[in-house]
């Protein structure tokens, strides 16, 4: 029987992904150097195990598609007003300065106007990737670093379809490009307002009937549909896809079913991420960068101090602490995956030739392979620089103090409606639609989750809960999740339910407090356990 061509290249990437993040992760640097380290080693520049980089490239790209999804799930609509107009100010300054830079670089350095105006915008975008999973693996997106990169980052995806239509309309009448531009911000308006309203009258409602623990494939592939439906159609409107699953993440932001849909995306994104940072790695031709490594040199090294040393003087001019503003700087100072998005079109127009595509080209793949490196020294050799960008801010509606419930049916109501007479905060976890609507209706926080799901569990703040109830009727699916959470959170207070003692000493054994056997009487037991020593329910 003969198989695929392309199993044996499914294959390589997977157990270079298996080999290269742990490896990394060991070494405690970050798992996008392993990957970009292993995708060197496989592509056709050396070993040669792959030589399919485009067909790589277009799968790969859904990484970046999902990544922003999940960006936009921890960004409702008024935590995304809660960044400022002097963070969006400094994207929008960082665009137009570094390109104009660039583009007087450019024309010094022989390069016709056309041309260095597409060359100035490809090296001035930077990697929202890279940048967003290097602040993930750090837990620095909630900070006011993180939240300045990411507003930057955020500007710039949302120039790319303009910069787009400017490249490809160059080659052609000057007057054009006003037409161009202007039907291009039709199209993207009517794209954005199509998604919001779609999202709030139809796919919102649909989630619902779906929601069940019985129809998590369902439940799975709504939501891929969602990215992807909400990606094609910013795409077509000349916007890039990943700014589309932005906006559908963020239609879902404010939903229940928020914390479920980050856990059935969680897979693909991170696979597909891994795929595109290998492919980044396997662009890295050793043998171009020997034959032109003065001048690949000159421009890797100048768009990475200027991209530094700007991005650190707007910050600094808009009021940001000198050291989050440097920080910012290195964050940003790699190019991007939308970099050859424009040299292609670029070179499709014949605006440069190949020879110069596959120059700066490289500059953009060296800069992003030096993204991580710059993040870590600015952080390990620059303790100032850690501690101004290190500072958190938390979400809006955090919780502190709290009592989770897992399992939020007819017990699970009862026991949160005595936790609130009682003056504390109970927050519900259930994956059935009708217990989310019963504790909704009665006032309670309930969102929408598999309790079984660590991520779940840690989405619903249990880090910094006062102790979780786990009321479920199911006694096996009870046990798993204590069992876990004992495993994640060695200190965390633990209260269960039993039917019978045979479980008693089951869930015992796997890490319970406290175990009841009637309902009913856990929340008395659990205020007189923790009242007096555990500071009430804070929402922040």
């Amino acid at each position: 029987m003969e198989h695929p061509s392309y199993l044996s290249d499914v294959l390589i990437f997977l157990l270079a992904a298996v080999v290269a993040a742990p490896l990394f992760r060991r070494l405690r640097l970050a798992a996008v150097l392993g990957y970009i380290g292993a995708g060197a080693v496989i592509g056709p520049h050396a070993l040669g195990l792959v030589e399919r980089i485009d067909s790589a490239r277009a799968l790969a790209e859904f990484g970046v598609v999902f990544l922003l999804f999940t960006v936009g799930l921890e960004l409702p609509l008024d935590r995304l007003r809660a960044l400022g107009g002097g963070k969006f100010a400094l994207g929008l300054l960082q665009i137009l300065l570094i390109m104009a830079v660039f583009t007087g670089a450019g024309i010094a350095f022989g390069l016709p106007p056309q041309a260095a105006v597409v060359v100035a915008a490809a090296l001035t975008l930077s990697s929202t990737a890279m940048v967003l999973q290097l602040l993930a693996e750090r837990g620095e997106l909630t900070s006011q670093a993180g939240r300045s990169a990411f507003a930057v980052l955020l500007i710039q995806d949302i120039a790319v379809g303009p910069l787009l239509v400017i490249t490809l309309v160059l080659g052609g009448a000057p007057e054009a490009v006003a037409e161009a531009l202007f039907w291009s911000l039709l199209k993207a308006l009517a794209a954005v307002a199509g998604i919001l309203a779609i999202g709030r009258w139809v796919v919102r409602p649909i989630y619902g009937p779906v929601s069940g623990a019985d129809q998590i494939e369902t439940f799975t592939a709504l939501t891929l549909l969602i990215v992807l439906g909400a990606g094609l159609a910013t795409e077509l409107a000349g916007l890039s896809m990943a700014f589309g699953a932005f906006l559908a993440g963020m239609l879902l932001a404010d939903t229940r079913h928020r914390h479920q849909v980050e856990v059935v995306i969680q897979p693909f994104r991170g696979l597909l991420l891994g795929l595109f940072f290998m492919t980044v790695g396997m662009a890295i031709d050793t043998g171009g960068i020997v034959a032109r490594a003065g001048t690949l040199a000159a421009v890797t090294i100048g768009l990475l101090v200027v991209k530094t040393v700007l991005v650190a003087a707007i910050g600094t001019l808009l009021g940001m602490p000198r050291g989050r503003a440097i920080y910012v700087g290195l964050l940003l100072a790699g190019g991007g995956e939308f970099g050859f998005v424009l040299l292609g079109a670029a070179a499709g127009r014949e605006l440069l030739d190949s020879s110069d595509v596959q120059l700066f080209g490289m500059a953009v793949t060296l800069s992003m392979a030096a993204t991580p490196l710059l993040a870590f020294a600015g952080r390990r050799l620059l303790p100032d620089i850690a501690q101004q960008s290190g500072e958190r801010v938390e979400a809006a509606g955090a919780y502190s103090g709290h009592v989770v419930i897992a399992g939020f049916g007819r017990a699970g109501r009862h026991c949160a409606d005595r936790l609130r007479e009682a003056g504390m905060l109970p927050v519900g976890i259930d994956v059935h639609a009708d217990n989310i609507a019963a504790g909704r209706r009665l006032g309670f926080e309930v969102f929408h989750g598999d309790a079984v799901r660590p991520e779940v569990l840690e989405s619903a703040g249990v880090e910094n809960a006062s102790a979780v109830i786990v009321a479920f009727n199911d006694p096996v699916r009870a046990a798993v999740i204590v069992g876990r959470l004992r495993y994640i959170f060695p200190r965390l207070r633990i209260i269960v339910r039993a039917h019978d003692e045979h479980w008693t000493e089951e869930l015992r054994r796997v890490g319970a407090d406290t175990i009841v056997i009637e309902m009913q009487g856990v929340a008395d037991k659990l205020a007189e356990a923790i009242d007096g020593v555990v500071p009430r329910a804070v929402v922040e």
